[in-house]
């Protein structure tokens, strides 16, 4: 089997200041609606015949807060788990056919697991290109001290990704490295017998997010210190390509290490919605099916609230095809 090239993929940069910042209109647009002004100013500048936003429950709006914003219609889950989420905003797009509809998601403002979830679906369902968006904030609000989620009960297997452990060697954890040193603490501690691979954001957004993030990671628990720094990895903050790229390149080397062995290998997200998408897009590409070297699942813990605005501005917004 050939190696996928994921440096072919397209990636462009659009112009904040055009109106519309599409060059040529989607079919169906789909947000997921947040305080940000990089969510809602995007939104408002994408030319689409229908234009969904997407309420996660996580955010807590009430119906109240939701009067004034327009769409072609408003998605409201009342249940946290990403199937629900997935599968009912699915039922209330229409599609005539799949196979051709210009569909593009702004990540900026989803949940990590419906997120990747949603990618996953549409490439199940049929979609042959999806385009999805990212838009980078001029800041963090607290810079390093921004927290992000507000309360996570457990971690486990995204939907859909699950694959029954018949492995005989040490489990490996790919982490990306975030701001939210709770969320990775909670992911490192139910996975602390597996070796783990940081997978930093670098480089990263703005200058000092870098090592804003690595002062985060150095506080989560209960990681060794030599974790951190023997086993390095580095994919742009804003590419999702590189990020699978990358995620590739660690799998090979988990690989090589014990070539007779079968392997079971978890993928945790916690970095960028970029990232997220080339997690969710390397294991749609490389590790939905189980192979004689073992299998690849997608953890992440299950936030059950979440922080409507962490960002200051709008400096950025990147899109990306991916071909399914």
């Amino acid at each position: 089997m050939s190696t996928i090239d994921y440096d072919i993929f397209y990636r462009e940069q659009l112009s904040i200041e055009n109106y519309p910042i599409n060059s040529a209109p989607f079919d169906i647009f789909i947000s997921a609606f947040n305080a940000s002004d990089r969510v809602k100013e995007v939104f408002d500048k994408i030319d689409s015949c229908q234009k969904y936003w997407l309420i996660h429950p996580e955010y807590r709006f009430s119906d109240d807060e939701l009067r004034e914003i327009c769409a072609t219609s408003i998605v409201k889950p009342t249940e946290l788990s990403e199937e629900s989420q997935v599968h009912l905003l699915l039922s209330s797009i229409h599609i005539e056919d799949i196979e051709t509809c210009k569909i593009c998601i702004d990540s900026t403002g989803f949940m990590r697991n419906v997120l990747a979830l949603l990618i996953i679906a549409l490439g199940h369902f049929g979609a042959k290109k999806i385009n999805v968006l990212y838009s980078e904030p001029i800041q963090y609000i607290d810079n390093e001290k921004t927290h992000f989620s507000v309360a996570a009960n457990q971690v486990r297997t995204l939907y859909g990704t699950a694959i029954t452990p018949t492995t005989n060697a040490k489990d490996s954890l790919i982490m990306s490295i975030g701001f939210d040193h709770d969320l990775m603490s909670q992911v490192v501690n139910d996975y602390e017998s597996a070796t783990f691979y940081p997978l930093y954001a670098f480089p990263s957004l703005s200058a000092d997010m870098f090592q804003q993030s690595a002062y985060r990671s150095s506080n989560i628990i209960p990681i060794r210190n030599n974790d951190l720094t023997t086993r390095k990895f580095f994919a742009p903050a804003n590419d999702p390509f590189s990020t699978a790229k990358q995620i590739q390149k660690i799998v090979k080397i988990i690989y090589f290490k014990e070539q007779n062995l079968k392997h079971n290998i978890y993928l945790c997200p916690l970095s960028t919605k970029a990232q997220v998408v080339g997690h969710a897009y390397y294991w749609w590409k490389e590790g939905q099916h189980q192979t004689s070297r073992g299998m690849i699942n997608i953890v992440l813990p299950m936030c059950t609230s979440y922080k409507r605005e962490t960002s200051i501005g709008l400096k950025r917004v990147w899109q990306y095809t991916l071909e399914m």
